[in-house]
């Protein structure tokens, strides 16, 4: 199954693609939006730009699904990950079954398949370097 796209959100999956996490970024306030939008959320009347995320940043918030009646194969976690521009983005956290999840943990961005569905941006634990 494909991800459905349009016009604004097009270039969103034209960087997941090429193995990078996109987002948009006010040219006005240099401020970072999530999710894709035609217009600012920082300036009226400014279009927002296409910029690289760091593809870092820390669990803000998460649940892990025991039971479901979808094509995902259970327990898996969704995460809501604060990334280091300052926008949430809700995902998949890739993790061994019983693994100790906390919020605040160092996460990173990696693209992979669920369910069929290649090229989706998941989330897995950081090693944190000393």
């Amino acid at each position: 199954m494909s991800p459905v796209t349009d016009v604004t959100s097009d270039p969103f999956w034209e960087g997941v693609r090429a193995g990078r996490l996109m987002i948009q970024r006010c040219p006005v306030t240099g401020k970072h939006q999530w999710y894709p939008r035609a217009h600012s959320i920082h300036a009226v009347g400014a279009s927002p730009e296409w910029v690289e995320a760091s593809g870092h940043g820390t669990i803000f918030s998460f649940t892990t699904i025991q039971r479901g009646m979808s094509a995902f194969e259970t327990p898996y976690t969704c995460v809501l990950v604060m990334l280091e521009e300052g926008v949430l983005v809700l995902s998949r956290l890739e993790a061994e079954p019983g693994a100790d999840i906390r919020v605040g943990m160092p996460v990173e961005v990696f693209f992979g398949t669920v369910a069929g569905t290649p090229d989706l941006p998941l989330f897995r634990i950081r090693e944190e370097r000393p």
